[in-house]
């Protein structure tokens, strides 16, 4: 594996009975410590790498609201739906919506991939450099995410498809009275099913976890990224899922303090101007729809950082798993160092 992108300098800090220059592999409460430094350090290109997928987000939503709009769906007073009107329009968006919304989060995912295994070398990434990174293999990048996307929810959408057909047929066979056995039997075997597909569900995204990071670091094609990312996630699943668990519920208390704040800012409001709501001046109305804003602004930051956590989480697993795997990296050439310098 010498065609990566980045280096691999030594790290963590070296123990001081370790040989000078060695690499050791990390703890897991060195590399919880290191991602949020990282995150700390380097949080605004992620944030702007994250207007990617958000933005076509709401680009689609807002396009197909619209048209929904525009072909009188939510019209007033509210008239009976027209299925064939919203299918019409529902559709064709889909098949056109879905490659795009691929193809926005191969972006993103290979930018901030990009960027966490910059960041994890303290290279100071930006987010243009990452952009301009991922755009230049975007059909690979992109690529990969459905990939992952079958592996993941494929067999989950198979057993749900089975399972749907299955009830169809036994309601057809019963003419629509479905006896209490069939019923008896059915509902237990959906939810497990259903548990099931989630177990799944995790392993799969855990086995997977690090196939970006191989995909960019290595150069490796799709395919192989996935059965790379499958070799270095053995004996690792566990502390990745605890690191990704772990994120989610400091990055969750911390959107919980400021929602308290929120309300409580909300209720001081309401209480203060109760009974004062018509007499709103355009100015009170103004305020009213900032603060909404604000609020928005806040839950979208939220979920960009969040994601920027698990972004370079994966990086540093990436780099620990190398080091156990492949062996620390092969020391450089003194032509090399005067390279470097």
């Amino acid at each position: 594996m010498s065609d990566s992108n980045f280096s691999t300098p030594p790290y963590p800090p070296v123990p001081p009975a370790a040989p000078l220059g060695a690499a050791v592999p990390m703890t897991f409460g060195q590399i919880l410590e290191r991602v949020f430094r990282l995150l700390r350090a380097y949080w605004k290109p992620f944030v702007g790498i994250g207007l990617i997928p958000i933005g076509a987000l709401i680009v689609f939503e807002g396009v197909l609201f619209g048209a929904l709009f525009a072909s009188g769906v939510f019209q007033r007073p509210p008239a009976q739906p027209n299925t064939a009107t919203i299918l019409g329009i529902v559709v064709p968006f889909l098949v056109l919506g879905i490659p795009l919304m691929l193809l926005s989060y191969g972006l993103y995912y290979g930018a901030s991939t990009y960027a966490a295994l910059a960041a994890d070398q303290d290279r100071a990434p930006t987010a243009a450099q990452a952009l301009r990174h991922a755009w230049s293999n975007v059909g690979r990048y992109t690529w990969l995410t459905v990939l992952r996307s079958l592996i993941v929810a494929g067999p989950i959408l198979v057993l749900a498809f089975v399972v749907g057909l299955g009830a169809a047929l036994l309601g057809v066979a019963s003419k629509g009275n479905t006896s209490p056995a069939a019923l008896f039997f059915l509902v237990p075997l959906v939810i497990l099913i259903y548990l099931g597909s989630l177990v799944y569900a995790v392993i799969m995204s855990l086995r997977l976890s690090l196939a970006f990071s191989a995909c960019v670091q290595e150069s490796l094609a799709a395919s192989r990224a996935i059965t790379r990312s499958g070799l270095l996630t053995q004996g690792a699943k566990g502390r990745i899922f605890l690191m990704l668990l772990l994120i989610y519920a400091i990055g969750y208390a911390l959107m919980m303090v400021l929602y308290f704040v929120g309300f409580m800012v909300a209720a001081i409001a309401a209480v203060a101007g109760a009974g004062h709501l018509h007499n709103l001046t355009p100015l009170g109305y103004a305020a009213l729809g900032l603060l909404a804003v604000c609020a928005l602004v806040v839950v979208l930051l939220w979920s960009m950082l969040l994601m920027a956590a698990y972004s370079i989480s994966f990086a540093v697993f990436y780099r620990d798993q190398r080091l156990r795997k492949d062996g620390p990296p092969p020391a450089p050439t003194p032509v090399a160092i005067a390279a470097e310098s």
